[in-house]
Order: structure tokens, then C-alpha cells, then sequence
């Protein structure tokens, strides 16, 4: 069915609640992404390293396959932000040049701290034309049919970002979005993550169809609340299988408190965590760096934590 044949309810908003909300004097170490919640799940020791002591950025080891990545989700946001969807595929490739150079201008501007940092290597011009391929192919498999852009306060922004507090007493704040919002063939929005994989049927036996849904709907649910919206569908988009919608999960916005309550319950988890436990595999940056000892320390330092899980650091250790 059709948008133009489908009214979805409008939802009134409720009086004197923003459309998002978050807060800036939350500190960083109430503050939870989706990368979060997997680091503690994977590694609680990572998790402190990247979260608590600030060294994601620092430890990011970036990839051909990431990059690309990036390439793609840049470019399919500017074909939302200039409505580019009528355009040629001539055209359209252009945008993905855009996306190098965004690339590039972030790293530049912010270095290490910027999260294509550790891609920066891996943006060759062999790796820009395999991303146009990529993006060719996507654009003729839908035969040019992009579904359009939802409008919100946060999806007009040139970087899309959502921030959502989640508890009014001792506050805790989860961060990040979506590639896009769009509007699926029903009328009802979907909220989109592209993915672009090496070894695609890999890739989709490992999508986390459990988390993402999840924090990626609860960003945006109050949004698309006060747009109008009672539903939405969060949607994984394949670059390399246009139009496979078949990864997807429907959600009722007015249930978001589940939703709440769910992440409330893993937060609680974090914030009770005081001893550290480490994967030690091989290609954990954090638990194979030789400053292992030193953050530890440091996490002990700072109350953080009071069990190391291992032999005591030495205190004389440089930070």
C-alpha cells in the first residue's frame, strides 16, 4: 500500500516535552552508544579502557571495509539532505566524492579524535572507486527508487545526531542515531542502518538484530512522536543486496518505556561493574597493549573500579 493511501494517527505531543531531549552536564561515563554495550558484552576490560578513560578513538584499528563503509553512508545521507533521489547515477557517484572529502576535513580538523581517524589510511582511490561501484550497483538493483527522507528537527541537520535521557534521578543518557529515517511503502517511518560487508553472508549471520533495534528506535522514538508518527520499523539495508528489506523488526512508540526500562536494566549492570574481567584475545587492543597496566591503574585511581582481576599495578606507573 501506498503512503498517499495510508494516514497513520497523529500523536499529540505531549505538553511542554521536546521533541528529544539530552543534556550536556551528563559526564561521559553516563553516557551510552550502541559500540558501548558491545565492548562490556565482548570485553568488560575494553569497555573502562574505551569508555571510562576515553581511548576509542586512540585504539580504533580501521580497515579497507570500513572506510568503504563510510563512503556509502555518507553519500546515501546527501542523497536524502539534497533530495537527489531523480538524479543520474553519473550524478549521484559525485556524492560519494563529497564523502571523501568530508572524510578527509573532519580528519583533518579533529585528528585521532575524529571517527574515521583510524580509516583515514585505507581512503586510497582504489578504495573511493569501489565504494562508486558499490553505490552504482545499489542505485540500479532499486532501479532508482530511494524511498524519501522523514522529516524531523534532527534528520534536517547536516550530521544527524540524537541524544536521549533515560532517567530523571541520577540521570543516564544513551547517544548516536540511525543512517536515516525514511519512508517506507506503508507510510510508516523507517529507521535505517546501512551495512556494507566484505563477505555479505557472513556479515548477516553476525548482524546484531537484538541491541540495534532497540537503542536506534529509543533515540528517535519521542521524535517521531511529536511528527505524527504511532509506529516504526527499524530497517537494516544492505549495500551489496538492494532492496532485501527482510532484516527489519516493528515497534509501537508508545510502548518506548519498554524500551527505556530494557537499557536502564544493562546501564544498571555497568555502573555496578567495579571488577574487571579481560577477554585477552589476541586482537583486543586494550587487553594486548603494553599499557594495559598503566590503565588499570588509573582506573583504580580514579574509583572506578577496585578489583584490577589481576596482580595490583604498580602506583608508580606514568599516566
Amino acid at each position: 500500500m501506498s503512503a498517499s493511501k495510508q494516514s497513520l494517527p497523529f500523536i499529540a505531543p505531549t505538553p511542554g516535552k521536546p521533541a528529544y531531549q539530552y543534556r550536556d552536564d551528563i559526564p561521559r561515563v553516563r553516557s551510552f552508544s550502541l559500540g558501548d554495550f558491545h565492548d562490556f558484552d565482548r570485553c568488560v576490560f575494553r569497555f573502562f579502557v574505551n569508555h571510562h578513560l576515553e581511548k576509542k578513538y586512540e585504539l580504533a584499528e580501521g580497515n579497507v571495509n570500513q572506510a568503504i563503509g563510510s563512503l556509502l553512508d555518507l553519500a546515501i545521507k546527501k542523497v536524502h539532505q539534497t533530495k537527489a533521489y531523480d538524479q543520474p547515477i553519473e550524478y549521484l557517484e559525485n556524492l560519494v566524492k563529497a564523502a571523501e572529502t568530508e572524510m578527509r576535513t573532519d580528519v583533518l580538523q579533529r585528528g585521532r579524535n575524529s571517527f574515521y581517524g583510524a580509516q583515514i589510511d585505507f581512503l586510497t582511490e582504489e578504495t573511493s572507486q569501489k565504494a562508486k561501484e558499490v553505490f552504482k550497483k545499489y542505485y540500479q538493483g532499486l532501479i532508482g527508487k530511494y524511498q524519501p527522507l522523514v522529516l524531523t528537527p534532527t534528520t534536517k541537520k547536516l550530521r544527524p545526531f540524537w541524544k536521549v535521557v533515560i532517567k530523571e534521578e541520577k540521570p543516564v543518557q544513551l547517544w548516536g542515531g540511525p543512517d536515516a529515517i525514511e519512508r517506507g511503502g506503508d507510510g510508516i517511518p523507517e529507521v535505517v542502518d546501512y551495512k556494507y560487508m566484505e563477505d555479505l553472508q557472513k556479515g548477516v549471520g553476525n548482524l546484531d538484530m537484538d541491541l540495534m533495534p532497540k537503542i536506534y528506535i529509543l533515540l528517535t522514538a519521542q521524535e517521531l512522536l511529536e511528527v505524527g508518527f504511532a509506529k516504526a520499523r527499524f530497517v537494516v539495508r544492505l549495500w551489496q543486496d538492494p532492496g532485501n528489506n527482510s532484516y527489519y523488526e516493528e515497534f509501537n512508540l508508545n510502548n518506548k518505556q519498554f524500551l527505556e526500562d530494557f537499557f536502564q536494566e544493562k546501564i544498571d549492570k555497568i555502573l555496578r561493574t567495579t571488577s574487571l574481567t579481560f577477554c585477552d584475545k589476541d586482537f583486543c587492543p586494550a587487553c594486548k597493549s603494553p599499557h594495559r597496566q598503566q590503565w588499570i591503574a588509573q582506573l583504580k585511581l580514579k574509583g572506578w573500579i577496585t578489583d584490577s582481576g589481576e596482580e595490583e599495578a604498580s602506583e608508580d606507573l606514568p599516566f
